[in-house]
């Protein structure tokens, strides 16, 4: 089958797909990343060791006492866990959700056979009903203890509630609500990853505020320092600075660190009253230093939304350039009016803009060359001075660059 990187006919029988794939392809959604899950009843890392000789691809054993190991193709991964328990039942009992507790025997995909529009039928191993949700779209545990195994699976709730856009079951909820504290045990870098699908998806601020409501992220991100009216309209806010400045989609899809993006910053920042309320989640430099600086220069755009001089302009853009349109969208988030803050935008986008991006006119070697100056610290203080006198329409060539800092020297004198 061409939508899988290798034959099937290559894996022993019987060997089982489970997971996000049969439970995506029942709802008809796939994803351009292929992310395959298989059990086997024995030698699973074995299997996928020859398989990735076979079709050269990359291999690296995840567990070995669990034993399980990924096969990295160009399209995406195949994961081959031995199968835990007596039978593929008791392995599928210890899964987080019934949905994800699907299973099929993947040599039934060879051929003409396929799982097609059916949302039910004999090829679907099913013990806890999750074609029963499917339907009904919802999300169900398989068992208490099973959340309580890997409590990373509580947070995993919310993010598949937002991703499919199912309602968690009550007597779930619940039981997630009561082993939230077990959440604070799980490693910075798994809560971090998970909270970046959450917040990646486009509805993923609903829910997130969901999980906050319900008290699920306490430990990590307390609600005393969390800025709430302001995270509440982020969404609406990106929306429709997208629909107005299509081109700042690529501000937002900006790769920053790992698997996350930009828009992922933005919604943390517009969550968050201060940086030091999410060291705990170990953010990596880049992100760190953008969530630093969207909420320390914050206040100072709004300040200077209506009565900025060219001069205040170009200092702020150049304090805030790399990260410029977070500070705009946490400023409209905070209620203030789109028209004022839309020619700041204009500005950023336009590589032309003589305030946001003024031209060089001299460089510290013309300095040197033309005016004698010797290397010093005040090389950096005439170029200064020659931007500035450049964004206020002062200058505009290089001839008067030039000479506006011999007036300056003469001043000096």
């Amino acid at each position: 089958m061409q939508q899988f990187p290798f034959d099937f006919n290559d894996l022993p029988t019987p060997t089982y797909l489970v997971g996000g794939w049969v439970r995506d392809r029942l709802l008809k959604r796939q994803g351009k990343y292929l992310d395959l899950d298989f059990v086997l009843p024995e030698n699973a890392v074995e299997t996928a060791q020859e398989i990735a000789r076979k079709y050269k691809a990359g291999f690296v054993v995840l567990d070995a006492e669990r034993k399980i190991a990924r096969v990295v193709f160009k399209n995406g991964t195949a994961d081959f866990a031995q199968q835990m328990g007596s039978s593929l039942e008791e392995d599928l009992g210890r899964r987080d959700f019934c949905m994800n507790a699907i299973a099929m025997e993947c040599h039934q995909l060879i051929g003409d056979r396929s799982i097609g529009d059916r949302l039910a039928g004999e090829d679907f191993i099913d013990p806890f009903d999750g074609i029963g949700d499917l339907k009904a779209k919802r999300i169900r545990m398989v068992a208490p203890e099973n959340l309580a195994e890997d409590p990373l699976r509580i947070l995993r709730g919310y993010r598949q509630s937002a991703q499919l856009g199912f309602a968690i079951e009550d007597l779930t909820r619940q039981v997630l609500i009561k082993l939230a504290p077990r959440l604070k045990s799980v490693a910075a870098e798994r809560v971090r990853t998970e909270l970046g699908y959450l917040l990646s998806i486009n509805n993923g601020s609903q829910w997130m505020m969901e999980a906050i409501s319900d008290r699920i992220l306490e430990d990590w991100l307390p609600s005393q320092h969390l800025n709430l009216p302001r995270f509440a309209e982020i969404e609406r806010v990106i929306s429709s600075l997208l629909a107005q400045f299509p081109n700042l989609e690529l501000f937002f899809s900006k790769h920053l660190s790992g698997d996350r993006y930009a828009i992922v910053i933005v919604k943390l920042a517009a969550l968050s009253n201060s940086a030091t309320a999410l060291e705990s989640l170990g953010l990596s430099r880049a992100e760190q230093r953008w969530l630093v600086g969207i909420l320390r220069y914050l206040p100072q755009f709004i300040n200077l939304l209506d009565q900025a001089t060219p001069k205040e302009q170009y200092k702020f853009f150049q304090s805030t350039l790399e990260f410029f349109p977070a500070i705009a969208t946490l400023t409209l988030a905070s209620g203030y009016e789109l028209e004022r803050i839309s020619p700041w935008l204009e500005r950023w986008l336009n590589p032309n803009d003589a305030i946001a991006y003024p031209i060089t006119l001299i460089t510290g070697d013309d300095l040197r060359k033309d005016l004698g100056i010797p290397p010093s610290p005040q090389i950096g203080e005439f170029l200064e001075s020659v931007k500035i006198a450049q964004v206020e329409g002062k200058i505009s060539s290089r001839a008067e660059a030039i000479a506006f800092v011999e007036s300056i020297l003469m001043q000096d004198l």
